[in-house]
Formats: structure tokens, sequence, C-alpha cells
């Protein structure tokens, strides 16, 4: 018995196909990240893998099939990150909340970067099945960031405006800083430098007041 099947028959078998699907997608986000998705192949990750090409299909289909999986795990996590922001004397102040959910973010892209190349590089032009798929997990973080800002605006701590276009030009900067973290272009020792300017940035935008001039 080889041992694949080793492996699938023993009582910790679980464990050890866990981690080696697990071996597998960390090889992959290396070469995804480095070649892309169409230049990269199954031979260039089993070889990262340390792994037999027919052990790359106990555990996926195909090269799609890789792909696809670790970027739901990247959409459920960022997903995860990004709470939406409660009312109530047992909650934090709804500033608070967001920086939090910022720090999640950015604190993610810090820790996962070649998932967030993949995300913003590698995944661009897959196919219409994925791009919808992205579309509508975009779509729902649209609608969490809009939702705080007309919560803010009712509090009277954000301007009124079209809270449909302030939500998108806040994801397109969160998207064009995790690139930037990632690629580490901005320093990626301080989540918090980053959050608090990016804050600010959308707190007092970039022109100064008459008072201030």
């Amino acid at each position: 018995m080889n041992r694949s099947k080793r492996e699938r028959f023993h009582p910790g078998g679980r464990v050890v196909r866990a981690r080696r699907r697990q071996q597998v997608l960390d090889s992959a986000k290396e070469v995804f990240s480095r070649k892309g998705f169409h230049k990269a192949s199954i031979a260039d990750i089993v070889q990262k893998a340390g792994i037999a090409r027919a052990t790359f299909y106990l555990y996926f289909k195909n090269k799609r099939h890789l792909f696809q999986s670790l970027l739901e795990f990247l959409l459920q996590e960022l997903d995860r990150r990004v709470e939406t922001i409660k009312l109530g004397g047992e909650h934090p102040p709804p500033l608070d909340q967001l920086r939090v959910n910022l720090t999640r973010v950015v604190t993610f892209a810090m820790e996962e970067p070649q998932l967030v190349q993949i995300l913003f590089r590698s995944a661009v032009g897959m196919d219409r099945e994925f791009e919808r798929e992205l579309d509508r997990f975009y779509e729902r973080v649209v609608d969490r960031i809009e939702g705080a800002v007309k919560l803010g605006i009712d509090l009277g701590l954000v301007r009124p405006g079209s809270t449909r276009l302030i939500a998108y030009t806040v994801l397109g900067g969160m998207k064009e800083i995790m690139v930037q973290v990632a690629s580490r272009r901005i320093s990626p020792l301080n989540a918090k430098g980053v959050v608090d300017d990016l804050l600010e940035f959308g707190r007092r935008g970039v022109l100064l007041e008459p008072t201030e001039r």
C-alpha cells in the first residue's frame, strides 16, 4: 500500500490529509503569486510542495479547483473581518468599530501578502463565473460600508452625500492599500499607522478648511 492510501485508511489519516492539503495550498500561494494563474502549472506546485503529482489529485481536481479554493478562503477571511457596525450602549463607539474593521483588513494584508496579490492580480480576467462571485463579495462589502456611512450621517459624524459613491470610494482606497501593503511599498510593521492615516484622510479629506489656511 502506497503512502497516499495509508494516509486515507490510517486512524490519524484525516489529520494527515488536512496537513497535506494545506501544504499544497501554501505552495500554490507562492507559485500563483509569483507566476500568475495562467503561467503556473501543476508541476510547479507539486515540485514546490515536494509531493507526487498523484497526491495532488487526491485533494484537487485541477489547477482551477485549487485556485478557486485559495480565493474562497481569502474571501471568507476578508468577509469575516468586516463586521457590521452596531449601535447601543453595550457596543463600542462606531468610529472605534470602524477602526477595528480596518485594522483587521490591513493586518490580514500584512499576514497574507501572497493571497492579496493573487486576488488583485492573478484573479483578474479569470472567467465570468468567478467575476460574478467576486462582484457579489464586493457588493456585500460596499453594503456594509454604506450602512456605516449612513449611520455616520445620522449621528452627525459624516458629511451628507451620495452614500453609495462614498462606499465605493472607500472600497477602492482599501483595495489599493491592501495591494501596496502586500507589495511592501507601505511599511508592513505598523497597521495602526496605516489605519490612523486612512481614517484621518476620510475624516478631513485633502483640502484645508478656510480657517486652517
